[in-house]
């Protein structure tokens, strides 16, 4: 029914995306979707793709593999996900190929991975080694420190570790630092966590059908947090820390958790930042800046207004470094260069419409207006009465003259409008928002469900119910206060000990 409802979303809005393939005996082996939001949001954002599979979320143990971006407020965002039987070089091949296709072919400039090998070692040997994968600005560094740290912990004979020194221009930093974004995600702590907040709603051992309705509850959670990001940023005003032109021109393009980022850097030029020397070579200006990690290089042509910076933070991830910010206050530039705005941190980056390839509109359907006439008049009924029971309240005598005429207006409706009672397979239908096919085109996954019927969510009911028939022990030592038969004082004593007792 997943199928099913998956084809209706489709009917409903045509920028809805989703494919599935069945094996020879008609068992669903994959299955990708995207919906028009996030076909939208990667439309935004598409500059650093997060991916990691995780299983127990469905009954018939399918790798269940999302899509995490970020978003102009630095959350996680969704892009798209999808089930695979088998975790292969081709299940994988086939689940980016059908991604590709639902992006238009826009393939994301990095995609971060899980790397299942894990190594065990001291806390002086991952010291060393994040300092060398993270603090190494250039290749050359990066290969100088990696032979030393080799070296001195005797690890020449570690197979894993020169593999993964063989594919270092994959995953090591200095190699990519040019690669615009590359640095707004390191690792992919964003996927664990995206996967983390699913199966908060999700649970585990679910069928395709009730995945899906606590994966869309997710969804649209996750959904009205960046809403609700959007409103803070677009309707209040952030603290300026300096009397900088620059800082409060950034204060009113970027959303608020990006400005609290450009703001740290302003103030670190301010504080922290000292122009050293200045040479002109070739018509650009070259700044040597200061501060307390060392001495930074800054390129800078006021014909052209583009500033490079040794440290390339604005490269990696698209907010200026304090050392820019420095040479731009030296060179007397009150206002960001629009080349250093990026569209995708502004507070209203998401206002442009946007399409697929095939003219679709990627936005998710409107309320039609005769709907919206519908809850428009619902609202007008309820407030009148409760109208009605606020005035009527005062008097007995009216409250029973109202009770018997909506009575009476019960009676006329069932009279002149007789509906007949849903049966319960259309309440079915009705709750999980498709209908329920009377032929099954498309298998599950396994031939066999697990034993029992599928979770459902649990309430405090059930918790009581668990320790129903379960006796606590008594404390011995716990005493209970009583009332005294004497003084009819609340205590830890009764008539016989009672203090009052004469």
């Amino acid at each position: 029914m997943l199928v099913d409802q998956l084809g209706r979303m489709k009917k409903l809005n045509a920028a809805f995306f989703y494919e599935y393939e069945v094996d020879e005996h008609g068992k669903m082996v994959r299955l990708f979707w995207a919906d028009a939001t996030s076909r939208k949001n990667y439309k935004h954002f598409p500059d650093v793709l997060s991916f990691d599979s995780t299983y127990s979320t469905n009954q018939y143990d399918m790798v269940f593999a999302p899509f995490t971006g970020i978003n102009h407020h630095m959350q996680s965002v969704f892009f798209a996900a999808g089930f695979l039987a088998d975790e292969t070089i081709e299940e994988y091949t086939w689940m980016f190929q059908a991604f590709l296709r639902a992006m238009g072919g826009i393939a994301p400039r990095l995609i971060i991975t899980d790397e299942c090998a894990r190594i065990a070692g001291d806390e002086k040997f991952w010291e060393r080694l994040n300092k060398c994968v993270w603090r190494s600005e250039k290749p050359a560094k990066f290969e100088e420190r990696w032979h030393s740290l080799i070296s001195d912990f005797k690890l020449e004979g570690n197979v894993w570790l020169a593999k993964r020194f063989d594919l270092r221009k994959s995953w090591i930093p200095a190699y990519f630092m040019d690669i615009p974004l590359a640095g707004i995600l390191r690792t992919t702590s964003r996927s664990e966590s995206e996967n983390a907040f699913f199966k908060s709603f999700v649970g585990r051992k679910l069928a395709y059908v009730e995945f899906w309705l606590r994966f869309d509850t997710a969804l649209q959670c996750q959904r009205q947090e960046e809403l609700i990001a959007d409103n803070s940023s677009i309707h209040t005003t952030p603290t300026l820390l300096t009397t900088w032109e620059i800082e409060r021109q950034g204060s009113e393009i970027f959303t608020h958790e990006v400005f609290a980022l450009f703001q740290k850097r302003v103030n670190a030029a301010r504080e922290d930042c000292d122009v050293q020397t200045t040479t002109i070579v070739d018509g650009t200006k070259i700044f040597e800046v200061s501060d307390a990690w060392g001495v930074r290089e800054v390129h800078f042509d006021s014909t052209t207004m583009i500033a490079k910076c040794s440290c390339k933070l604005f490269e990696c991830k698209g907010i200026l470094c304090r050392h820019i910010i420095r040479v731009f206050r030296a060179s007397k530039l009150n206002e960001l260069p629009s080349i250093y705005v990026l569209k995708r941190w502004e507070k209203k980056c998401k206002r442009d419409a946007v399409y697929d390839g095939e003219g679709n509109l990627l936005e998710e359907n409107a309320i039609s207006s005769a709907e919206t006439a519908i809850r428009r008049k619902i609202a007008t009924a309820r407030n009148m009465v409760e109208e009605i029971i606020r005035d009527a309240r005062t008097s007995e005598e009216v409250i029973d003259f109202v009770n018997t005429g909506l009575s009476n207006l019960q009676s006329s409706l069932v009279q002149k409008f007789q509906t007949v009672p849903p049966t319960r397979h259309e309440e079915q239908e009705t709750f999980i928002g498709t209908s329920i096919p009377t032929q099954v085109a498309v298998l599950t996954a396994s031939d066999t469900c697990s034993r029992g019927t599928c979770a459902r969510i649990r309430g405090h009911r059930d918790d009581a119910k668990r320790g129903a028939g379960k006796k606590k022990k008594k404390d011995p030592n716990l005493k209970v206060p009583r009332q005294c038969g004497l003084c009819k004082e609340v205590g830890f004593h009764d008539a016989r000990k009672c203090p009052k007792k004469t």
